[in-house]
């Protein structure tokens, strides 16, 4: 009975599940007959295949992407569905099926697209909508330069950008960035702004940039501030798409080389015109014939070598690797992306490198309701590794400045020792023993930063947006020093004999190794809440912004140094055997330091119609800087735009006119970088002046009198401007003219009051004015010739700044006085020429402190100005060169594509600038530069100022007459002066490179989108008037030594998947 029941439980089951089954099939059936399958394929312009291209059914919430081969599978709901294909930079296209079952698409490339939204500060607007000054440069353009700091990838590209370069050395290669000149006496760099939050940008990995943006005017830049006043830079990062994830992969491999660098007399020529100059002293000659031919044909003591310290201490060349990876995706919830990068700069000078891991991590995530989250996360280290003394102009003992003083007819080493040279007891020590063995300075920085944004678009307010970000950075640096002294065989002139001496060259006075570590970290918390609103209806397009900003600086730093090694092997602080140094006074440091500011900011836009623009800015702005009652500051600013191109009566036109735009804009920027405490009376110890038994007792004293009313630097700034673009971007040009007035300018107020009140007034005041005027001009011009597509642009920015008021005393001379000038006017003597003989030296004025006895045939005779039969600088010296900060900058770039190949080229220059080559601080004071002095400190000295001074049978000479005895002189000759004036003037072909892009159904089939290649120079050719020294025309001034801009050969490749 009980297994007839099982049977009938299991026959009736079986009927269940086979009713079921039918009933499934007769849904499914249903449903397959109510969707239709659509099949295509997506390709671009070129038929090559596009791969991630969003397909979605018009009033469908789900779709699909394309595969490798563009190819794509959708179900839609009928016959007649509309289909929409996105994908980024490309229009937007739409296709009715009307039955069809097979779509093929092309996508057409939108390069407008890829430019109608500008970054501005704390948001973005239309392009056609700004009516302020900015510029802007996109990713592509980037990354056209060869790797390397990001600032040194702007220089030429962008108008009224200022950019000098004056170092190669790795991990300090950037360029100072000005924005429009310098409109102030203090401090002009522009704020940098990365992704909303300030922040460096210098090293950034450039394949992690969006964008780079500057903001030029007072509209466009008001919303920062007393921050604003010399200009901002708006930096924003790349973030994820609606894509299946795209990973791109770049490597890049590099080759440099020394740019210009003057060549120095070879070891037979150091004889023949040091033993010249000493004739010329009417001294008898320092080194025979013999010496003369060991050093030439080789000496087989090893005693004599023809040297060339440069070669010897520089490398032909050094490699440079960079690699990147990213992922870049998302879908309607969640949008990302991932960067990893690896850059390793080598250097042409040994134990000089630098190494940067960058990673980043873009998120954004929609919650629902109108909630968005994004998080966003950014790593970088960096490694930075030197000689003990690195390579900077101002520094005497930098290796490249002893390879400039060594002789070069001393061997690289001399019984197993390496070799110096003593002349005088001047020694010239070996600038690779002194690189390679008497330490190191190395430098580990790591940073974070960290940033959260929760925001909401109002479901119930259509347009309204509340916003609240939050970013924390934190970097830590760690320094560790390595000092200890090399024994260095000496070669002797005058007794042509070695003998050994300690080289410790000012770094240790003990001479005992010695230990410093040093370690530091900064952080900044930011906060910004904000509302912004954006609508349109009927002709009025309506935004705002309102925003509150509040950020905390904070450093913190210590120091410890020790000495006495029994082990030098192993540098820990613990195995030294003493505190640092003799007095033990500073081995042992540290400080902090906490900066507040808060601000808030209004912004309002409006267009009616699409043609006449309105934008007011404004931001009420806190530092504590200042004292609390001048603590707050108010800057405003308003500009407006009128489209002509929009209007009726332009009708006519429009067939050839795509955009006309006539924009003006006027506003105040703030300047808060005077310092800090500067309106505090604060206490300063002094050294110990009193001893009690071994106790040592210190005094405290005031540093005088202060200012408690001081305040911000205010910038009036005035811009006015148009924009034209004809049809097809067949020619297009921008043009603005600007004039800033900058008030309150902090100064030293010496001179200013009278010495009866007995330096009982304010030490400084808000006292200085400058004023600024320019222009900027971009051309372009586009055109395609069927598949060959080529484009022009071309920019010029210049700048003229002139000193209103500043601190002068009013028994200055005219000729000396610096108001009413441009700021970095040099200043010299004035000179008549060289000496031809002694009756000349007899009629002319007496050196202040030299008698006539001592000037020579072929030195230099300056004028005597005040006419007081004395050449003294206090008297004599006035305005005879321009700033070496060009007034004029100016960039070209052309470039163009066919089928897969594209090229670009980008020249870049400056004019109105000067160099000095006698090397003068901003105080007046002269360097004892060795490309003006022959045989300096008894070391030796380039060719182009040797071959061509002054002899009594090259009388028209360009340079003076050789001596070895200018420091008995006073080094008059030197002096700064317009003899050594030379234009700065130059053109330089800055970055090309030619690319090849693959794309095709083989590289789909093995699962790539594409290939790239790419060969890239940078720094190339470079004309000037410089040329003919071989000085690089952005070369610093003081050069005792410096490290030269880089040439550079670059390849590329670049996978996408």
């Amino acid at each position: 009975m009980e297994t007839k029941r099982t049977f009938f439980l299991k026959k009736s089951a079986m009927h269940m599940l086979r009713a079921l089954s039918c009933f499934l099939f007769l849904l499914c059936s249903i449903e397959a007959s109510a969707q239709t399958t659509v099949r295509g394929v997506v390709t671009d312009a070129n038929g090559e295949y596009l791969i991630g291209v969003q397909v979605q059914e018009k009033g469908a919430k789900q779709g699909v992407s394309t595969d490798a081969n563009g190819k794509f599978n959708i179900a839609v709901s009928n016959r007649n569905a509309v289909l929409t294909f996105r994908y980024v930079g490309y229009k937007n296209h739409s296709v009715a099926l009307n039955g069809k079952m097979n779509v093929n698409v092309m996508l057409e490339e939108d390069a407008k697209a890829l430019d109608e939204v500008v970054v501005v500060g704390y948001g973005s607007q239309k392009k056609q909508h700004v009516t302020g000054s900015v510029a802007q440069l996109n990713a592509d353009e980037i990354l056209k330069a060869p790797s390397g700091n990001v600032s040194g990838m702007l220089v030429g590209r962008m108008p009224g950008l200022v950019a000098q370069q004056k170092s190669g050395q790795p991990g300090a290669d950037g360029s100072n960035l000005l924005i429009r000149g310098v409109s102030t006496l203090g401090t002009a760099a522009p704020m940098v702004i990365v992704d909303d939050v300030q922040r460096s940008f210098n090293n950034l990995d450039p394949n992690e940039i969006e964008s780079i943006t500057i903001l030029k005017d007072a509209s466009s830049a008001a919303v920062y501030g007393m921050q604003a006043a010399g200009g901002v830079i708006l930096v924003k990062t790349k973030r994820g798409s609606m894509q299946r994830p795209r990973i791109t992969y770049s490597g890049k491999l590099l080759y440099s080389q020394n740019t210009n660098y003057p060549k120095f007399l070879n070891g037979p020529d150091f004889i023949k015109w040091f033993n010249k100059a000493l004739e010329m002293d009417g001294k008898e000659p320092l080194f025979t014939e013999e010496v003369y031919n060991k050093v030439l044909n080789g000496d087989p003591e090893g005693k004599y070598a023809n040297t060339d310290w440069f070669s010897e201490l520089m490398k032909n060349g050094a490699t440079t690797t960079h690699h990147n990876i990213s992922v870049n995706g998302g879908n309607e919830t969640a949008k990302y992306f991932v960067s990893l990068g690896y850059f390793d700069q080598g250097g042409i000078v040994d134990k000089f490198s630098f190494k940067r891991y960058n990673l980043r991590s873009n998120l954004d995530i929609s919650l629902g309701m109108g909630f968005k989250l994004g998080l966003d996360l950014g790593a970088r280290q960096e490694r930075r590794n030197s000689g003990y003394f690195s390579v900077t102009n101002q520094s005497w003992n930098n290796p490249i400045n002893l390879a400039q003083r060594m002789m070069p007819i001393v061997p690289t080493t001399y019984k197993g020792m390496p070799t110096a040279a003593n002349i005088s007891s001047n020694a010239k020590f070996n600038p690779i023993a002194f690189n390679n063995q008497t330490g190191y300075n190395n430098s580990v920085m790591n940073a974070l930063t960290t940033t959260a944004t929760l925001s909401w678009d109002v479901p119930f307010v259509k347009g309204l947006n509340l916003k609240l970000k939050a970013s924390y950075d934190k970097d830590y640096t760690t320094s560790k020093s390595w000092a200890e002294i090399v024994e260095l065989n000496s070669y002797d002139p005058f007794t042509e004999k070695y003998s050994v001496i300690i080289c410790d060259h000012g770094m240790n006075k003990d001479d005992v190794a010695q230990l410093r570590n040093t370690s530091a970290q900064a952080s900044r918390l930011t906060l910004q809440p904000s509302i912004s609103y954006h609508r349109t209806f009927d002709k009025h397009d309506i935004s705002g912004l309102l925003l509150y900003e509040q950020s905390s600086y904070e450093t913190e730093s210590f120091g410890a140094g020790v000495q006495g090694f029994d082990l030098t092997s192993l540098h820990e602080l613990s195995l030294g055997k003493d505190i640092m140094g003799k007095e033990k006074k500073k081995a042992i440091n540290g400080g902090s330091y906490i900066f507040n500011r808060a601000g808030f900011v209004g912004r309002v836009n409006y267009a009616y119609d699409g043609k006449y623009l309105l934008e007011l800015a404004a931001r009420y702005d806190g530092s504590v800087r200042f004292p609390k009652e001048n603590r707050w500051g108010f800057f405003p600013a308003a500009s407006f735009g009128w489209r002509i191109s929009e209007e009726s009566f332009f009708e006519p036109l429009k067939g050839v006119v795509e955009n006309l735009k006539i924009r003006g804009s006027a506003g105040v920027l703030g300047n808060d970088r005077i310092g800090d405490f500067k309106y505090l009376n604060l206490m300063v110890p002094n050294p110990p002046t009193l001893y009690v038994g071994d106790r040592e007792y210190i005094s405290i004293y005031s540093k005088g009198n202060v200012n408690r009313n001081i305040t911000w630097e205010k910038t009036r700034t005035y811009n006015i401007g148009f924009d034209l673009l004809l049809n097809k971007g067949i020619f297009g040009m921008e043009f603005d003219y600007f004039y800033k007035l900058t008030n309150d300018i902090l100064i030293s107020s010496g001179g200013i009051y009278p010495p009866s009140l007995g330096g009982n007034f304010p030490s400084i005041i808000n006292g200085g004015k400058v004023s600024n005027r320019g222009f900027e001009l971009v051309l372009t011009h586009q055109n395609s010739i069927d598949q060959f597509h080529y484009n022009l642009r071309g920019n010029v920015s210049w700048s003229r700044n002139k000193v209103l008021r500043m601190n002068e005393s009013p028994n200055v001379p005219d000729y000396q006085r610096r108001t009413g000038r441009k700021m970095g006017e040099k200043m010299g003597f004035i000179t008549e020429g060289l000496y031809q003989n002694e009756e000349d030296i007899i009629n002319s004025p007496t050196l202040s402190h030299l008698g006539k006895g001592q000037i020579r045939p072929g030195d230099i005779q300056y004028r005597d100005l005040n006419h007081d039969g004395k050449i003294d600088r206090l008297q004599d010296y006035t305005f005879i060169g321009n700033s070496n900060l060009p007034e004029l900058f100016y960039g070209l770039s052309i470039g163009a594509s066919w089928k897969g190949f594209d090229f670009s080229m980008l020249f870049q220059g400056a004019a109105i600038t000067d160099v000095f080559l006698s090397g003068v601080y901003g105080n007046g004071s002269v360097d004892a530069t060795i490309f003006t002095r022959p045989f300096h400190g008894l070391g030796n000295s380039p060719y182009f100022l040797i071959e061509n001074s002054w002899t009594p049978e090259n009388r028209n000479a360009e340079f003076t007459r050789l001596s070895t005895n200018a420091a008995e002189m006073g080094n008059c000759n030197g002096w700064a002066s317009d003899w050594w004036i030379r234009d700065g003037s130059y053109l330089r072909l800055k970055n090309i490179q030619l690319g090849y892009t693959l794309k095709n159904s083989f590289i789909h089939r093995i699962g790539l989108d594409s290939i790239r290649l790419t060969l890239t120079g940078g720094n190339l050719f470079t004309w000037s008037k410089l040329t003919k020294y071989n000085i690089d025309p952005e070369t610093p001034e003081i050069t005792n030594g410096y490290y030269p801009q880089q040439r550079t050969y670059e390849f590329g490749i670049n996978f996408t998947f």
